[in-house]
């Protein structure tokens, strides 16, 4: 009998809730730096000149933005195939669509012509990333923890799980956009979009979201107090056809709506390898996200790591394809606890701009290289150390969900206090 069509599940797994080592990250944007590997061979001619942008300071959409104004362009000019962190130092492959040499650097960030190409740069392009990260103000033995956990994740690897950065169009007290979406909950779903206040913004943006949720359905006056482009569209569009959510919806940029969709199939799929976890190990320690809970395995037997270093679920959409009856159980199993039982929901007919794409995904990550390149006296945190850290990821790959399985205080599974 193969594995997929019986599986021997760990009988009533260890489950405790992990606490990380303490450690400070992002201290500068040196700390973090994450370098793009794309399969680009740049020539002498082509349609599209490719750039090597290296910044920090800016995510990658924003900074475009910039760029484009800058250079009296049109937003849809330039292409990327990844969004970096603002807190980090990257280093990642855009195209422009303009024949002029556009190459610059300032204090944050550099743009560097490297040739021409004949397609728009794509995540498709994208092979991983490369990694190198400083853990700060730690003690000596938690840096000894973090190594023994390295030692652990080269020979298990650790669930390949999206990261919280996935999951921006969130709402604590409402939940997905995508959910209302798929739910057919289109006043909901445009109601989360044209209110949800992000930390990140200014006080100004969050006190109209805040009008906006208040006079709901007064659209005259909703439209005087809009101020982006979007919000704009959207209420002038509703003023004019009232309750017509679904056309507004279709308002929203395909880049959002996008975005949109993938945070809740991320979401969902995080939930059915949380469940492959819990099944298939013990002792399992789970951390908390922000959405729901990551759970990690501290080791597999070779049973299941057999299996499971070969499994690729798919993200949930129309035509997903799960590889054999286990998996097709947890996807099942998943979806109906969503509340989604039919196929159809999923395919989003009403949707016009964007769609749920079933893309296979690896269960388990497994970084190359990963190393502890050097450990010394932190000079910005006196009396404690720093670790300095090295591994290469699959592009779509975590560098943060990473970190949460390497600073795992261990003890923490088997109830001890930890150290």
């Amino acid at each position: 009998m193969s594995m997929g069509e019986a599986k021997r599940p760990v009988t009533e797994a260890l489950v405790r809730r992990g606490r990380p080592i303490a450690y400070k990250i992002k201290v500068r944007p040196e700390d973090f730096q994450v370098t793009e590997i794309a399969d680009l061979t740049p020539s002498d001619r082509g349609r599209y000149r490719l750039y090597r942008l290296t910044k920090a300071g800016w995510n990658t959409t924003d900074l475009l933005r910039r760029l484009a104004r800058r250079f009296g362009l049109p937003y849809d000019a330039f292409s990327y195939g990844g969004r970096k962190d603002r807190h980090a130092l990257t280093t990642q492959y855009i195209t422009i669509r303009d024949e002029r040499d556009l190459s610059l650097t300032e204090s944050a960030f550099a743009l560097h012509a490297l040739g021409w190409v004949d397609e728009p740069m794509t995540p498709e392009f994208i092979l991983g990333n490369r990694f190198r990260i400083t853990l700060r103000a730690m003690r000596a033995e938690e840096v000894a923890q973090v190594e023994r956990n390295l030692q652990a994740v080269r020979a298990y690897g650790l669930p390949n799980y999206f990261d919280d950065q996935r999951f921006g169009s969130y709402d604590r007290k409402r939940g997905f956009i995508a959910e209302k979406l798929v739910k057919d909950q289109w006043e909901e779903a445009l109601k989360i979009y044209l209110t949800l206040c992000y930390p990140q913004e200014k006080r100004a943006a969050k006190e109209r979201k805040r009008y906006f949720l208040e006079h709901w359905g007064e659209w005259d006056a909703c439209l005087k107090q809009a101020k982006t482009v979007t919000e704009r569209r959207l209420f002038r569009f509703l003023q004019r056809r009232g309750g017509d959510y679904v056309g507004a919806v279709n308002l929203i940029p395909r880049e959002e709506l996008a975005l949109i969709l993938s945070a809740y199939q991320s979401f969902l799929w995080n939930e059915m390898v949380r469940e492959i976890v819990r099944e298939w190990a013990s002792p399992i320690l789970e951390v908390r996200g922000v959405v729901t809970r990551y759970a990690f395995y501290l080791t597999l037997s070779r049973e299941a790591l057999e299996y499971l270093r070969e499994l690729k679920l798919p993200t949930p959409g129309p035509g997903a394809s799960p590889p054999d009856p286990y998996a097709e159980h947890i996807y099942r199993k998943v979806l109906e606890r969503a509340g989604i039982t039919s196929e159809n929901a999923l395919a989003l007919k009403k949707l016009r701009r964007a769609y749920m794409k079933a893309v296979p995904r690896d269960v388990l990550l497994f970084p190359e290289g990963l190393e502890m390149l050097e450990v010394a006296p932190d000079e910005l945190y006196p009396g404690r150390v720093k670790a300095v850290l090295l591994f290469t990821l699959p592009r779509g790959a975590y560098g943060t969900m990473v970190l949460k399985r390497l600073t795992l205080r261990v003890s923490d599974a088997c109830g001890r206090p930890p150290a």
